[in-house]
């Protein structure tokens, strides 16, 4: 559904249009065209770099370690794909060819997706607060200096969590001030042409709006309908860390379950009580059980895993009991065409025994139960019906 805007909102319409990142994004995305091979973190190989560098007009150094070392290049590359230019799936992107009826929303959206890959707080909301803080400020003295103090003189007033939130946005050896400057300079937010910066129409417009949702997901697509849904199955890996010999579990769970039901997965594959609070972990946002109303976590029953894990090889974090902490690595192996004649979600094989959780060594019973799928098949029949 097309926005009807007025007639001043045109001058944001086309900076959201013209500025410096979303211009290089859109050529990233020409550059990658019918495809380019990633690595397993869903970014161009180092063979690419300095290809991908030529087609959007930058430099990039001789040797790179990876091509999300380089900002400029990696940030067009955050930004085609939350704007859907490009898609990636387990070990490729293509060029989608998609624009968006709205160039301010779907720019605002690419901005929100930066900040949140920006922003190394557990909630990813450093480099927001942080950039709202300067697009504030700036039409006061300009100068570095004074907006650096004013920024910092804010902090005090902030809640002490929001603070360190902010202080820990960005990584560059800059201040964190001056490397939020850069990125709204490079979304035409802020313009710095003539010497000192300012802030823009389409700043002015950002500023209104950053905060309508700060927890929005920012890991998709403008208007992309998730790839993977109730027709597919993730074959997912989920192995106990610290153990020797190994302690796995291989299992095809439904792309469309949430967290909750994949929390009961876990329990029924490893034989966990559930007598103990868990935590997910994905892309540094936590998830739980919002009965227990952890500090930091989001719902677990309000997120799919096709949302938190949307192509193969990425992988989340689960903790099991947070004073033992039991830690997991679940990792997406494959994604495949559900098949109709079978039931799941379903445990296709395994290795290692589970521990037995608050074991006593001087009590009785053995500390370990050795892997049986039958058991763990009956296991998942009786848990999850429950759950519905």
């Amino acid at each position: 559904m097309v926005t009807h805007y007025g007639a001043g909102m045109f001058t944001v319409l086309a900076a959201a249009q013209q500025c410096a990142v979303m211009t290089r994004s859109r050529a990233l995305a020409t550059w990658v065209g019918a495809g380019k091979d990633l690595t397993a973190k869903g970014v161009l190989r180092r063979a690419d770099v300095a290809r991908a560098a030529d087609a959007i007009g930058i430099e990039v150094p001789s040797w790179v370690r990876t091509a999300a070392d380089i900002d400029a290049l990696h940030r067009p590359w955050v930004v085609a794909t939350a704007a859907g230019w490009l898609r990636l799936d387990a070990n490729r992107a293509t060029a989608t060819g998609h624009e968006h009826p709205d160039p301010a929303e779907q720019w605002l959206r690419a901005l929100r997706a930066v900040l949140n890959e920006e922003s190394h707080d557990d909630e990813r909301v450093g480099a927001r607060i942080l950039c709202e803080l300067v697009l504030r400020h700036l039409p006061g003295d300009p100068t570095p200096e004074a907006l650096q103090s004013a920024v910092h003189l804010e902090f005090r007033a902030q809640p002490i969590g929001r603070a360190d939130a902010a202080y820990r946005a960005f990584r560059h050896g800059e201040t964190a001030v001056a490397a939020a400057v850069d990125v709204l300079v490079e979304f035409g937010a802020v313009d710095r042409s003539g010497g000192v910066p300012s802030v823009t129409s389409l700043g002015r417009w950002a500023l209104s709006r950053l905060d309508d949702d700060p927890t929005a997901d920012t890991a998709g697509p403008v208007d992309h309908v998730p790839e993977f849904g109730p027709d597919h199955v993730y074959q997912l890996k989920i192995g106990l860390r610290g153990f020797r010999p190994p302690v796995w579990r291989r299992v095809l769970v439904p792309a469309d379950a949430d967290l909750g039901a994949l929390h009961l997965v876990i329990r029924a594959v490893l034989n966990w009580d559930d007598d103990h609070l868990h935590v997910f972990t994905a892309d540094r946002r936590c998830y739980s059980d919002p009965f227990f109303e952890l500090d930091g976590c989001a719902d677990e029953n309000g997120v799919t895993l096709a949302a938190v894990a949307p192509r193969a090889g990425l992988s989340l974090d689960y903790r099991y009991d947070l004073g033992d902490c039991w830690d997991h690595t679940i990792t997406v192996e494959k994604i495949v065409d559900r098949d109709p004649h079978r039931a799941y979600p379903m445990c296709v094989t395994g290795r290692g025994d589970a521990p037995v959780e608050d074991w006593d060594p001087d009590g009785e019973g053995p500390g370990s139960v050795p892997f049986d799928i039958d058991s763990v098949h009956r296991a998942l029949t009786e848990l999850l019906p429950a759950r519905a």
